[in-house]
């Protein structure tokens, strides 16, 4: 029997985990700008609280979610981080703490149908703003990701859009107006829709069918329901956008699936990610941690997928910043160049060395490895010298290996 991978788990090899690593050294420096600490809450938590604050109709619980039974209790492998983040803040009882600035990292579980930029298993940055009711708070949320974006130079081929959702209240009101609407063309709503007419209506704004498309043209759209209070937070948080020269679109159609948003919600998308375009979305949910038990707590936040968001940034794939010691010593003379090894691991630098085979071999190996390539032999030996060669320029230069190190660091921080 061949031993097969789970459709939808996927290997991440040695230069696609370098590429992660990249970029999460850059947000992460963004997210200390903001003051926001990172916590980690489990993978397992138990199911109830999903399918309690998600949605019973959504296609998460329903459809995505990896649950199991053990003993008389139901587990789920966390298919996103906002609701454990808020089952965190309750179990640990920090309401004294308000107001908290968290981030955290880690894979995501959703049965889902794979595809560009969607994989079973992900991984998810969150980051979740609590105990702040004001617009200063959704600014904060909303310039954190701009200023990511920038860092990231995507700019411009991505775009923030938004929406308002008002309150629970209103979605509820506009929720049974626009079922109402669409239950007079059930018939010519795509299968999938007119499943999502039962369960979960507003899902059925995302729907690429074309038949769903033309009857959405004269659909109510959820801002006409809203009232004066919500309409105003509404406009204040544009007034803002425009004030910080952060560029947007409205899009009415931006819902969300899951039933914890309220008022403002948001995503950032690129043409270039295909159909799944969203690599970053969030919104307001300030009903989430009084719906798990907790007290009424105002909150925001977001979350961008890595896999997705790794499609986007082709600067990151560039090898580590490595050095590659190649030695066509004789096997008994080669003592001095794991000296030099050691010694440069001490001075900080990162260094791989492949003694097997010959300098061809050697130099292949290192090629797919390292950017820079130290070459040490017999000649070089006996002048007391090393070669440096920059494999990206294909240029090489001989040094004294008394001033290695300090030739070394000067390159390594122009670089």
């Amino acid at each position: 029997m061949l031993i097969k991978k789970v459709r939808g788990f996927p290997d991440h090899l040695e230069e696609e985990c370098f590429q992660h690593d990249s970029l999460l050294s850059v947000i992460t420096s963004v997210l200390n700008q903001f003051s926001f600490l990172k916590v980690s809450p489990p993978i397992l938590e138990y199911a109830e609280i999903f399918s309690r604050t998600l949605g019973k109709e959504s296609d998460i619980v329903n459809k995505e979610m990896y649950s199991f039974q053990k003993g008389e209790d139901s587990f789920t492998l966390r298919p996103e981080g906002t609701v454990g983040i808020a089952r965190m803040f309750i179990t640990q009882k920090l309401d004294r703490e308000l107001p908290l600035r968290w981030f955290y990292y880690g894979p995501m579980f959703r049965h889902e149908r794979p595809q560009k930029g969607r994989f079973r298993q992900f991984n998810q940055l969150g980051v979740e703003f609590l105990g702040d009711k004001e617009d200063s708070a959704d600014m904060e949320i909303l310039s954190l990701a701009w200023l990511l974006v920038k860092k990231l130079k995507l700019e411009n081929k991505t775009s923030l859009e938004i929406n308002t959702l008002g309150s629970l209240e209103e979605r509820t009101n506009y929720k049974k107006k626009f079922k109402k609407f669409l239950s007079d063309f059930k018939s010519q709503l795509s299968l999938d829709s007119q499943m999502r007419l039962e369960k979960n209506p507003l899902r059925i704004w995302d729907s690429k069918e074309d038949q769903d498309k033309e009857i959405l043209k004269k659909a109510p759209i959820l801002k006409e329901t809203l009232q004066k209070d919500s309409l105003n937070k509404y406009e204040k948080i544009k007034h803002l956008l425009n004030q910080f020269e952060i560029p947007f679109k409205e899009n009415h159609k931006l819902v969300r699936g899951l039933d914890y948003y309220n008022d403002l919600v948001f995503e950032w998308t690129s043409s270039d990610l295909g159909s799944q375009s969203a690599f970053l979305a969030g919104g307001r949910y300030d009903g989430l941690i009084s719906q798990l038990g907790g007290n009424s707590t105002p909150a925001i936040g977001w979350a961008l997928g890595l896999e997705r968001l790794s499609l986007l940034c082709h600067e990151f794939k560039t090898k580590a910043l490595k050095l590659g010691l190649i030695c066509s010593l004789e096997k008994q003379y080669q003592e001095k160049a794991l000296k030099l090894i050691y010694d440069l691991r001490l001075e900080g630098f990162s260094v791989y060395h492949y003694f097997s085979g010959n300098f061809s071999k050697q130099m292949k190996r290192i090629s797919k490895k390292c950017l820079f390539a130290l070459i040490y032999g017999e000649k070089e030996q006996n002048k007391q010298e090393i070669i440096l060669k920059d494999l990206k320029q294909n240029k090489q230069v001989s040094l004294p290996l008394s001033s290695l190190k300090q030739e070394l660091q000067k390159k390594f921080n122009n670089f």
